[in-house]
């Protein structure tokens, strides 16, 4: 099977010659990995690990420039980030602008500009997708409103209004969807026809659970998905759910809405079992990730590496399809090479099922 074969099938949940893998890394790992293979070609490590991947595909910005209140630049809808370089050699951005960090009043939301949605470079992201499409499955877009939520307010004024100012939250979201949906209208339509998934996602976990109750989430953000998820419909893309954490509650919301492939399955935090997982929805979810990246990757043995594959595999694949193996996140830096290779050896050799 080629690797786009091989992807789908498992996301149809279609027998698979062997587990497909993807990988996420930070920029310190893609140098080490591009050092270790004498390349500086990308697609190399990729074809050196045995990736398949997923191509993701997210039009560029092409409107006006955004500025922030210093009259410096600025992403959009005007927020603001510093890169924070860290002594381990890795970085981090950090927000030091959120436009509405201030808002308390619906009449601010309504007076705000978001731009023209049609401000993005359409065309491009269709070539991107003609280009990957025969090689690989493609991935469109990115909706996520919990997270756009925090570009506009900063993650924890975002929490703290979710809480205290509802309705200020509510007109928000109103704003933000209407934006996003014709921003994704417009990609659909120019990318739908060389792309496989639209990207419906959000990050409402954390390590030990959901950041907010399930009730909330319900109420403030499922009709929005409802929205974006009918839009994906629309055009024949499967549905791709990236949830950071422990999600478990709002798995059984998520299937019924319609989300096809989840990542990145960090079963380490509550309510994220695997075993549960594959037997509760194993037949309408593809899983997209789940090897261990908080303790096994950047602190275990090689051989402790390849246990974590081989059980994941053993559960999330044990019917044979349904699983795409890789990173529970981005490798982090000063994660062991030995490791990272082993990873993808191991896939290799137990993700056979030939």
């Amino acid at each position: 099977m080629t690797s786009r074969q091989r992807v789908w099938a498992a996301i149809t949940h279609q027998p698979v010659d062997r587990v497909p893998c993807d990988i996420w890394v930070t920029p310190e790992i893609r140098q080490e990995l591009l050092a270790h293979f004498q390349t500086d070609d990308w697609s190399v490590v990729l074809d050196e690990l045995g990736v398949d991947g997923i191509a993701g595909v997210m039009p560029s910005y092409a409107g006006p420039p955004w500025t922030g209140p210093d009259g410096g630049p600025a992403g959009l809808w005007g927020a603001q980030s510093r890169r924070i370089e860290l002594p381990t050699g890795g970085s981090y951005t950090e927000r030091i602008h959120a436009p509405m960090a201030d808002f308390t009043e619906i009449a601010q939301v309504e007076d705000f500009d978001f731009g023209d949605p049609a401000d993005w470079d359409f065309e491009a992201a269709a070539e991107a997708c003609r280009s990957a499409h025969p090689h690989q499955v493609v991935r469109l877009g990115y909706i996520a409103p919990f997270v756009d939520l925090w570009t506009l307010f900063g993650e924890e004024r975002a929490l703290l209004n979710i809480g205290l100012r509802p309705e200020l939250i509510e007109a928000v979201l109103d704003r933000v969807m209407d934006y996003r949906l014709r921003q994704h209208r417009l990609l659909f339509e120019a990318c739908a026809r060389h792309a496989d998934l639209a990207q419906v996602t959000d990050d409402f976990g954390g390590q030990n659970g959901l950041v907010m109750s399930r009730e909330t989430i319900r109420r403030l953000f499922w009709p929005h998905y409802r929205r974006a998820i009918a839009l994906a419909r629309e055009f024949g893309l499967k549905v791709y759910h990236h949830d950071d954490g422990g999600i478990g509650e709002i798995i059984p919301d998520l299937v019924e809405m319609g989300v096809e492939v989840l990542n990145p399955i960090q079963w380490r935090c509550p309510n994220m079992d695997l075993a549960w997982l594959k037997g509760e929805f194993g037949d309408v979810l593809c899983f997209d990730g789940a090897v261990d990246n908080q303790k096994v990757l950047p602190f275990g043995t090689p051989e402790d590496v390849r246990a974590e594959v081989r059980k994941n595999i053993r559960v999330l694949a044990g019917d044979g399809t349904g699983y795409i193996c890789g990173p529970c996140h981005n490798i982090q830096s000063g994660t062991p090479l030995e490791n990272v290779l082993a990873l993808y050896d191991e896939i290799r050799v137990s993700g056979s099922f030939a």
